[in-house]
């Protein structure tokens, strides 16, 4: 009887090369091996004649994800119902599983490959098979014998069928078979061999699981023990089996990542500490504001309140939409840090968001003293006291003169996690749209937040339309109309690079110096059309990273003295930029962009109350369709879905399911995903793993040690 513990070696059939080779992949005991799941299954499980099969492909009943007959509706239904429930594991199609017996094998060279030949023969009639470079087939051959025999169809023939005696219990053929990412050199029936001796011969006595999952279906099988656990996610039965086991595999691992966030969690508090800072409740909120707060406004300051009266450092991030008053919230904070006699810090990650940030708190807290610490500001830095030192990059060099109270990370997505990280001082992180690593923290409760949900009353998200390739340039022209019927509107055009690609795959992604000279062209065209003077044409302009900063500010100077009426720019307007007379925005080669930044982006426009517009481009549309039409399919979806969804929180989840969580533990933010086993966007399964943990503190499972291994090796592998 084999344990989970116990080393591959003493697995029969594995010797150094296997152990070699499953090493290299970090599988060194059973329980590894056994958790080296399939990444799909193939539905063998369907037994046809071959007068069937011939039937079925001369009558053209063949469909995009069933090839099996149509007219077999047990079959049908039930791989339709398990597509929907688990898209991830669906088994394929493709294959048909005869019952034959082999006659007339040959097998010849042509040039260097091997082809074997022969005829499957049953009861209803014989079907040509061909298979190239099995030389072991010969050897296998039995006239006598029955097989299951399991291919794909084409041309008439059985392709590169799999033969499996009847005789045998086969892991191959005439069910739903296991396909494994590959182990160099081995083949896949040999993989599947060794899963089966494993599995065959674990102790059943060895109790795998301490909870079984409850939160889902009626239906749902109770795995007794280890051999039926790994046999269902292995070599099971029915669809049904793989996904309860799958979902038992994903709770164990949310389990372990929660337990994980609690033990980090009580970590900070242990080791972050900070002033603990006296605030009146009567003056919570300064009587200088000009307007009045938003109840979410006013709840987050509450919080925010509450953390900085105590000695264990905030560690709070504020999510609020594009306009939601985050600033203010933030800038209260630090403004009773300052009446303590602490200095406090925001950071921003552009000099123009920076010099934003300085003129709107001067407009909210007039007497409060500011300083503006910026790589062209940082040589004329002088340290004070009760101050709120509001900067770049440059600022978080000044940290350790400074000492602040407070640190505000404004767009926390900006930012790596190591540069967040402060032991002396209460920490407000701050994002219009959580990345999908923040989200995941929050479901953890790994920090605290904060959520502005309430918009105030003259805020209004922009309308926002994908546009077809074909009006593109009719809506450049609808731009300029509506920016020519008042001098007051301004509009943005934004692309993701400066210059034209050179990479083949990007050739087509728009870059700012095109853009400017197809917008003018497109410009004059309409000016002739209307027959405008020059003197009537619009202003344009062009901004991006490579220009000197003098002129980079000399044009955001023009913009807000209402000189341009069209800035041609990269996303560096993404944050920072407050122009209230925006109220239009082009976003070029929008499928290049991120959920988030395509929100900031959209949020630039429409902030003073105004009716504005997002228009989006997208230069997929100009692809020939063959290899990637599915994915510029689900690029279109996505950018259908942000046109018409408008609440950022919402987006984050979106851009969850799109990108990945993120490592939640290190420093990783996006697009790197560490789960083997569960899905950051079931949220079934997160809630019933917070409830067990929450039930019992000390849940355990044999599952908990391969997870901690796992853990370990990923730390080791990213640093």
């Amino acid at each position: 009887m084999y344990q989970l513990t116990h080393a591959l070696d003493k697995v029969r059939g594995i010797g150094d090369s296997w152990t070699t080779a499953l090493a290299k992949k970090n599988i060194n005991s059973i329980l590894d091996f056994l958790l080296y799941l399939p990444i799909r299954y193939e539905d063998r499980s369907q037994i046809f004649s071959i007068a069937q099969l011939k039937r079925l492909h001369n009558s053209v009943l063949v469909d995009d994800v069933n090839p099996g007959l149509k007219n077999e509706p047990n079959h049908q239904q039930q791989t339709s119902k398990f597509a929907k429930k688990e898209r991830n594991y669906q088994a394929k199609q493709e294959f048909f599983t005869l019952v034959i017996k082999v006659k007339d094998y040959r097998q010849y060279y042509k040039g260097r490959l091997l082809i074997a030949r022969a005829t499957l023969v049953d009861q209803s009639g014989e079907l040509p098979a061909i298979w190239f470079n099995n030389k072991f087939l010969k050897n296998k051959i039995n006239a006598q014998q029955q097989y299951y025999a399991s291919g794909q169809w084409k041309n008439g023939s059985l392709l590169q069928a799999n033969l499996e005696a009847i005789t045998t219990d086969s892991p191959h053929t005439a069910r739903l078979v296991p396909i494994y990412s590959q182990v160099t050199p081995f083949k896949q029936g040999s993989l599947r061999r060794l899963q089966k001796e494993i599995i065959d011969h674990l102790n059943p006595q060895e109790q795998l699981l301490a909870k079984q999952l409850t939160s889902s279906n009626s239906t749902s099988q109770v795995f007794s023990n280890v051999q039926e656990f790994f046999q269902a996610l292995h070599f099971p039965q029915s669809s049904q089996d793989i996904i309860q086991a799958r979902e038992q595999l994903a709770l164990e691992e949310i389990i372990f990542l929660i337990n994980k966030a609690k033990k980090l969690k009580k970590s900070w508090q242990e080791n972050h500490t900070a002033p603990q800072i006296a605030i009146n409740a009567q003056e919570l909120i300064p009587s200088t504001l000009p307007f009045a707060l938003t109840k979410a406004q006013q709840t987050a300051i509450k919080e925010i309140s509450a953390d900085l009266q105590k000695s264990t450092a905030m560690n709070r991030l504020l999510i609020g939409d594009v306009g939601s008053g985050k600033t203010a919230v933030a800038a209260i904070a630090a403004w009773h840090c300052c009446l303590a006699g602490h200095n406090a810090a925001l950071i921003a990650p552009t000099q123009i968001l920076a010099q934003q940030h300085l003129q709107s708190i001067k407009n909210l807290l007039p007497k409060q003293k500011v300083q503006l610490v910026t790589a062209q500001t940082s040589k004329n830095f002088k340290l004070d006291s009760a101050t709120l030192y509001i900067g770049t990059h440059a600022l978080i060099n000044k940290l350790e003169i400074i000492k602040p109270a407070l640190i505000i990370y404004d767009e926390q997505h900006r930012f790596g996690t190591k540069q967040r990280q402060s032991h002396q001082a209460h920490l407000l992180t701050m994002s219009a749209t959580p990345i999908p690593r923040s989200l995941m923290l929050t479901i953890f409760a790994h920090l605290q937040s904060s959520i502005l949900d309430e918009m105030p009353s003259n805020r209004v998200i922009a309308k926002s339309w994908v546009v077809p390739q074909v009006k593109e340039e009719a809506a450049i022209m609808w731009l300029a109309e509506q920016l020519l019927s008042s001098k007051d509107k301004q509009a943005f055009i934004v692309c993701p690079f400066i210059d034209p690609s050179q990479h083949a795959a990007l050739e087509n992604v728009a870059a700012v110096k095109n853009s400017l000279e197809q917008l003018e062209i497109i410009l004059n065209k309409y000016y002739q059309q209307q027959g405008l003077a020059k003197n009537q044409h619009l202003k344009v302009a062009i901004l991006h990273s490579r220009l000197k900063k003098q002129e980079q500010q000399a044009i955001i100077d023009r913009l807000y003295q209402k000189d341009i009426q069209i800035l041609v720019s990269t996303p560096m307007i993404e944050v920072g930029i407050d122009l209230p007379n925006a109220d239009l925005i082009v976003i070029q080669a929008a499928e290049r962009f991120g959920l988030a930044s395509l929100h900031q982006l959209r949020g630039r426009v429409g902030r003073a109350g105004q009716k504005s517009y997002c228009l989006l481009f997208s230069t997929q549309q100009t692809e020939p369709a063959p290899n990637n039409l599915l994915n510029r399919q689900e690029s279109h979806k996505r950018l259908q879905i942000f046109a018409q969804e408008k609440d950022g929180f919402k987006l984050a989840q979106l851009d969850l399911q799109h990108r990945g969580a993120g490592d939640i533990f290190g420093s990783a933010q996006s697009g790197f995903n560490k789960l083997q086993f569960a899905s950051w966007t079931n949220l079934k399964i997160i809630q019933e793993a917070k409830k067990i943990s929450e039930e019992q503190l000390d849940y355990q499972s044999l599952l908990t040690a391969y997870f901690e291994k796992q853990d370990f090796l990923n730390t080791i592998n990213n640093n």
